[in-house]
């Protein structure tokens, strides 16, 4: 059977580690071929890349800042230089933010997590808006924290909140041309960086979960490697959650 995704190539923002990471080997294992965005660590972002190709899949790698403007602007048309044609898929997977009251963080780490979180997704997406072929798909990682607070997480919620309504509006305007865009929200996930700022708060969060434990970076990847597939094109607009049951943080 052909992969379901052949022929199709996939920009995915932070893609070095993590969630984002997971998306990129999904992806690949399902047939596209990868623009891999990264930040700073190079070493980890060519390891993603190894085994992107030993899936059998083409991988390039793409480094931006995207706390800078002119740089997330650029990384649609860099991808599709790269790759030899504007892609198909893009994942808005990159995100910050750190737990802390809102009157202990500065001004700038606040502006930084927007740029990052929101400013980010939304110029991605302009640049791809025009040139993404018909059929697309446009996939932003949210949170579910917009609507399971937790103190200390203010901005990071704020941001998240903004690509959900982004996601739900920009669905309406590259509807017309067959382009699906939603937002995976994820719950706990067990990353790296999870395990080490938040490890401590597993027994409570596994009490407050229906499936009992934590989810894991693979089972986000496969639910935002499915709204790549011809068969979910139905879906668009849609913020859909994966918290295995999550009441509350």
């Amino acid at each position: 059977m052909q992969p379901p995704l052949l022929g199709k190539t996939a920009l995915v923002t932070g893609a070095s580690r993590g969630i984002g990471a997971a998306i990129a080997r999904r992806l690949a294992a399902d047939g596209a071929d990868l623009v891999l965005h990264y930040g700073h660590d190079t070493a980890a972002a060519e390891g993603v890349a190894a085994d992107v190709c030993a899936l059998g899949r083409r991988a390039s790698l793409l480094q931006a800042d995207l706390a800078d403007a002119a740089q997330s602007e650029s990384l649609y048309g860099q991808a599709a230089a790269l790759s030899g044609g504007a892609p198909a898929i893009l994942v808005n997977n990159a995100g910050i933010g750190r737990f802390a009251a809102l009157a202990e963080l500065p001004v700038a780490e606040i502006q930084t997590v927007l740029a990052v979180n929101v400013t980010a997704p939304i110029l991605i997406c302009r640049a791809a808006a025009g040139a993404m072929p018909a059929g697309g798909r446009i996939i932003n990682l949210g949170s579910v924290i917009t609507d399971r607070p937790v103190a200390g997480r203010a901005t990071y919620a704020a941001s998240k909140g903004a690509l959900h309504a982004f996601t739900s509006v920009l669905a309406q305007e590259l509807g017309p041309r067959g382009i699906s865009v939603n937002a995976v929200a994820p719950g706990v996930t067990a990353t790296d960086r999870f395990k080490r700022g938040d490890a401590s708060r597993v027994p409570e969060i596994l009490a407050r979960t229906a499936l009992g434990r934590i989810g894991t970076p693979e089972e986000i990847a496969a639910l935002v490697a499915w709204l790549c597939r011809d068969e979910a094109g139905w879906i668009t607009g849609e913020i859909i959650r994966a918290d295995g049951g999550l009441r509350g943080l």
